[in-house]
């Protein structure tokens, strides 16, 4: 980067040890290198900033708040690098990579469409889909956090403009009208609460013959919210719960002028998922392939995937699959 040539290089040892050891889980094998990068990195934050107004396709929108020094702290390389052990780098979701394309099959994706992803994590699906089929994804994500980490590593793939990522608000998502041909959100849903509107705006943020694909987390007959799993499922999610029922989802989708094409309990792949992603992983931990700074993380992250598993498998919880078509 511009600057290495001027600048002296300093001793390894004058570099702090947090660098160090964050160097090792970026994969540099140089941690003065990486160093000076992240000098680098701090100095262009502003004009970061900048960018994800003038970048932002297709919403235009302020995003004052994405102050990395006010938002860092929840997820730090350490985390992130569990999740990219678990469920593919940048998915950040159960099934990664190959789920993700299994979901986009019945798009018909390419180069002329634009999508709007919601619960976009740090990008990584997005990323995908534009770089598979050349569509423009515009990737919404209510963690500032992650939507500032998610939109560095746009710029860094240099696909900022394809694929910004964007901090919203699920009160107020303020989403272009009658601009996109497919919105689609995976196992994100049930974190927003007033989903009747959130959904009426989806519905007239769609273009003639528009498509919405949603999966998520959904109550069933045997959901109670007196039940000992389910009260605790809600008290220690990051952010809390709102799940609908599948019937729910489908009564507004049909109110909304939604011709639903898929509506599939995949309850069953969505625990096979999870359960293979944590067995990867406990195996290269017998293995002594996993660096114990993991550990950190480990305990609340499993406790936090094993609630859905437990009431996945009693039944509070299913995992739905929607697909529908807009007039």
């Amino acid at each position: 980067m511009a600057g290495h040539g001027a600048m002296a290089l300093p001793d390894i040892s004058s570099v702090p040890f947090k660098w160090r050891l964050k160097a090792r889980w970026e994969g540099y094998d140089d941690p003065v290198e990486y160093y000076m990068l992240q000098q680098e990195l701090d100095a262009y934050r502003n004009w970061l900033r900048k960018m994800l107004v003038y970048a932002a396709r297709p919403v235009e929108e302020e995003l004052p708040d994405l102050d990395l020094d006010d938002e860092i702290g929840n997820w730090p390389p350490e985390r992130l690098k569990l999740y990219a052990k678990l469920f593919d780098r940048g998915i950040m979701k159960p099934g990664g990579h190959d789920y993700a394309m299994e979901l986009a099959k019945p798009l018909a994706l390419d180069e002329t469409m634009s999508c709007l992803e919601i619960g976009a994590r740090i990008g990584g699906a997005a990323r995908l889909l534009a770089d598979k089929f050349g569509v423009w994804v515009t990737a919404l994500e209510q963690d500032g956090e992650l939507a500032l980490i998610g939109m560095d590593r746009s710029v860094t793939a240099g696909v900022q403009k394809k694929v910004p990522v964007q901090k919203y608000d699920p009160q107020n998502p303020e989403i272009r009208q009658k601009y996109f041909n497919v919105v689609y959100s995976v196992g994100e849903m049930f974190l927003i609460e007033k989903k009747d509107t959130f959904l009426l705006q989806i519905a007239e943020s769609l273009r003639e013959q528009g498509q919405l694909l949603l999966t998520d987390y959904v109550m069933t007959n045997k959901s109670s919210e007196q039940s000992d799993l389910y009260k605790n499922w809600l008290a220690h999610e990051e952010i809390m719960p709102h799940p609908w029922t599948a019937e729910r989802y489908k009564d507004v989708l049909q109110k909304l002028k939604f011709d639903i094409r898929i509506s599939k309990d995949e309850t069953a792949l969505h625990l096979s998922h999870i359960k293979s992603a944590w067995a990867g992983l406990a195996q290269e931990m017998k293995g002594g392939e996993i660096d114990p700074d993991f550990n950190t993380f480990l305990e609340q992250e499993l406790e936090m995937w094993m609630r859905r598993v437990k009431l996945l498998e009693t039944g509070e919880l299913a995992y739905y699959r929607f697909y529908a078509t807009h007039d």
